[in-house]
């Protein structure tokens, strides 16, 4: 299958993974292959020796001649100089428990505090020196410093009463905090010593740890090739993708990608019509169908869950003829510019290239009419909004409820897109997968930061043009609001409006009736109608029923399921059988009171204690506004023909 710039990602996910797992592959063997060593050292120590053994010129076979190097020491170092002060030393030593490089490590780990007569001092570990000064003379001397570490074979370092809290500071990781107990090798009268490890004291107290660059750290090294590796591939892939994009026409091409089922082999298991995210599939008398081709972009969940290769996505079937040219204006009315879903054209990457590219074809101009109105304040038209703000142009965008309520009407925690998007002024949105309020949070900030005009609760009743300026009407709180622009760009979306029911309003009950649903928890213990046996009432009600305390009602005016998801009708009969929903079919809605809603069935009229009523019956979507401004529409579900 060609991978077209607006294929879905769930193709280009797959690609994108193999992409990066080649690269990763690549780096690490490069990194090997340049970082292997020509020669093996064989009298290569397994990491540096202390400063003073290096002073003193000490080899391999100074210390591994000896059957057990740890007695090797007493070759340099008194013994009898250096026998413990402590019992429970000194019996371990007589076991061969303890010996002089259990405490002094011989490689790596050791640490030592080089003093000068003068206060100066180098604190060293693992071939690393860290000079310093102190603000007192001292005498010159070597104090090795033994990390707590050591001590915890035998000592409990947590505890209080345990001998080794007396030589313990601060906290941290034991390996690198040292004991300040110094006194080990403790002699009457050595006065020097004494004033030596209380030198050494105030440096290991003042100082940190000498850290080293290890050799054995290789593995970091593989992982940060890995790493830039695979960063450099995904960021080739995507600058290439993002080309591919810039580069794809805005309108709809010609030839639409639909899928064909073939009816001779189709289980009519429904797994095609649970994958698609658009609803565009239904199972009809056993069979999928193509319920919605208008809603259809091309992603190909469906042909990867079809068990046995019944469905498949098709370039065959040529989508009807376009409401607008390449540069996305109407071919009926010049001047006035549709972007999102109205072209015919889904997903929000498109609807917010769209809304850029219309502003780009909007010159500024002079007098008292503005530059362009923006209908609509969804993803195309907030990106209409900036594009606009970033040009300098005279602008209003009109907004029938309030900023992106498209996507506001989600379910709560629905993922909304998984690629980053491009928006004017601010550049890549810096999630790559979220949810609808992460989205429409990050929507809000950008437009009170940019300080959009976007005039929410204005609802656009209709857009004449009068020469060559198109005046635009608009209802906002009971009064008319009347726009004079030079352009006009249209981005309602397809769900336009909420559909309302012709029913009786008592006064002070509007509030109690709500379009959509947005957070469900904030109903939790209410009393709640859902009317509609819609995707979108199934979803709301099944939120709805999962919250504490929460009795819902659903009604609708059938008498049975005549669309939806199969796997909301399975969740809807599972509530009412297990008694969290009360589903009535052949019911409508009458009257709503402050109190009450007042229902009607077969057997008569009933009321019902409600505390909030949902009508999700779908949307009505602006074909009769784009119809008042002259562009040619036959029907109201949006087939539409020339002249």
């Amino acid at each position: 299958m060609k991978l077209t710039p607006n294929a879905s990602t769930d193709v280009r996910r797959s690609r994108d993974m193999l992409i990066a797992a080649v690269a990763c592959a690549a780096g690490i063997a490069v990194f090997t292959v340049a970082t292997r060593p020509t020669t093996l050292a064989t009298n290569a120590a397994p990491g540096p020796v202390a400063r003073p053994h290096q002073r003193a010129g000490v080899t391999c076979d100074s210390c591994h001649s000896h059957e057990d190097a740890r007695t090797s020491c007493t070759g340099c170092h008194d013994a009898n100089a250096h026998t413990s002060t402590r019992p429970g030393h000194t019996r371990m030593r007589a076991e061969g428990t303890l010996g002089c490089t259990d405490c002094h490590r011989a490689h790596g780990a050791g640490q030592m505090v080089t003093l000068e007569s003068t206060g100066a001092f180098i604190r060293s570990g693992d071939g690393v020196e860290a000079p310093g000064q102190l603000g007192h003379g001292a005498p010159a001397a070597t104090v090795p410093l033994v990390p707590l570490s050591v001590c915890s074979r035998c000592h409990d370092l947590t505890s209080r009463t345990d001998p080794i809290a007396l030589c313990t500071a601060g906290t941290g990781d034991p390996s690198k905090r040292p004991s300040l107990c110094m006194d080990e090798h403790k002699r009457a009268g050595d006065t020097h010593r004494f004033a030596a490890w209380d030198a050494a004291r105030e440096v290991a107290r003042t100082t940190a740890w000498v850290d080293a660059k290890h050799e054995d750290a290789q593995p970091w090294g593989l992982f940060a090739a890995g790493l830039a590796s695979t960063s450099a591939a995904l960021v080739f892939r995507r600058r290439r993708r993002e080309t591919q994009a810039n580069d794809a026409p805005l309108a709809p091409p010609p030839v639409k990608r639909l899928p064909v089922i073939d009816t001779s082999t189709c289980l009519g298991c429904h797994a095609c019509v649970d994958a698609c995210p658009f609803d565009v599939l239904e199972v009809e008398k056993f069979v999928a169908v193509v319920a919605r081709p208008d809603d259809c972009c091309g992603v190909v969940l469906c042909q990867k869950a079809c068990p046995n290769g019944s469905l498949r996505i098709t370039d065959a079937l040529t989508s009807p003829p376009r409401l607008v040219d390449d540069n996305l204006e109407c071919v009926d009315v010049p001047g006035m510019f549709l972007a999102g879903d109205l072209t015919g054209l889904p997903l929000i990457k498109n609807a917010l290239r769209q809304g850029a590219a219309a502003v780009d074809r909007v010159e500024k101009g002079s007098g008292d009419a503005l530059d362009v109105v923006i209908v609509g304040a969804g993803p195309a038209g907030l990106a209409a909004s900036l594009r606009a703000k970033e040009r300098g142009l005279r602008y209003a965008t009109l907004e029938q409820a309030t900023l992106a309520s498209s996507i506001q009407a989600f379910p709560r925690h629905k993922l909304v897109y998984d690629q980053p998007l491009d928006i004017p002024c601010e550049g890549e949105l810096w999630m790559r997968e979220c949810t609808k309020e992460e989205l429409v949070m990050r929507w809000t900030r950008v437009a009170r930061k940019h300080a959009l005009a976007i005039r929410e609760h204005h609802r656009v009743s209709g857009i004449a043009k009068e020469g060559d300026v198109f005046v635009v009407r608009a209802e906002h709180e009971n009064a008319e609001v009347v726009l004079r622009t030079r352009r006009v760009i249209v981005a309602t979306g397809r769900r336009g409006s909420p559909r309302k029911l012709d029913i009786d309003i008592a006064p002070g009950s509007e509030s109690k009736i709500f379009y959509h649903l947005a957070d469900a928890r904030s109903l939790a213990g209410e009393r709640v109608l859902v009317v509609g046996l819609g995707d979108a009432a199934m979803e709301a009600a099944i939120a709805l029923a999962s919250q504490p305390g929460t009795r819902v009602t659903m009604i609708h005016r059938n008498a049975d399921f005549t669309r939806g998801k199969a796997r909301n009708v399975g969740e809807i009969r599972s509530l009412v059988t297990r008694k969290k929903l009360d589903l009535r079919l052949a019911t409508e809605l009458v009257s709503v009171t402050p109190k009450r809603a007042t229902l009607k069935d077969k057997t008569g009229s009933s009321a019902l204690e409600v505390d909030a009523v949902f009508v999700l019956i779908g949307g009505k979507p602006s074909w009769e506004l784009l119809a008042g401004a002259g562009v040619q529409i036959v029907s109201e579900d949006g087939s539409y023909s020339r002249g």
